[in-house]
């Protein structure tokens, strides 16, 4: 298995991994076929971004799973460059064998290179197993996020 950068050409395949992650969670669902395109096109823009990445996993010439997330200096709080991972995901074939933890490993070592100071990775209050996670990698929950939403 190999992690490494997105190639300019594999929007698509992540994209459907993307509208797969989706279908999975809870409160998900697929993609509407505009959406899983823009989201497509937005994922092969990684390659080359300077500030937005996305990790996918290679096994046996199939991506298996990705990481993805950018970098930002506008937080306002924190000096310097801070990092953002939003999503991480493999397939569930694959999982239980080190894929996930080396796909995170590959986004903070990334991250740490382009000299980003602080790493944040948002998860649902109520996804325990996803803290245990990301904990376990080092991450220490600092903040609580309140949403307010718009009556229907």
């Amino acid at each position: 298995m190999e992690v490494r950068r997105i190639h300019d050409g594999e929007g698509e395949a992540v994209g459907g991994l993307w509208d797969r992650m989706c279908r999975e969670i809870e409160d998900g669902g697929p993609l509407t076929e505009q959406g899983r395109r823009n989201l497509s096109r937005m994922l092969a823009m990684s390659a080359w971004h300077r500030d937005a990445f996305c990790l996918v996993a290679v096994e046996n010439d199939r991506i298996i799973g990705f990481v993805n997330g950018r970098i930002t200096d506008e937080d306002g709080l924190l000096p310097g460059l801070t990092g953002e991972i939003d999503s991480l995901y493999v397939v569930p074939e694959q999982r239980a064998k080190g894929i996930s933890r080396s796909l995170a490993e590959a986004a903070i070592r990334r991250l740490r290179d382009q000299d980003v100071h602080t790493i944040r990775y948002l998860s649902c209050a109520d996804a325990t197993d996803d803290h245990r996670f990301w904990q376990a990698l080092g991450f220490e929950p600092d903040m609580v996020c309140l949403s307010l939403y718009r009556p229907d």
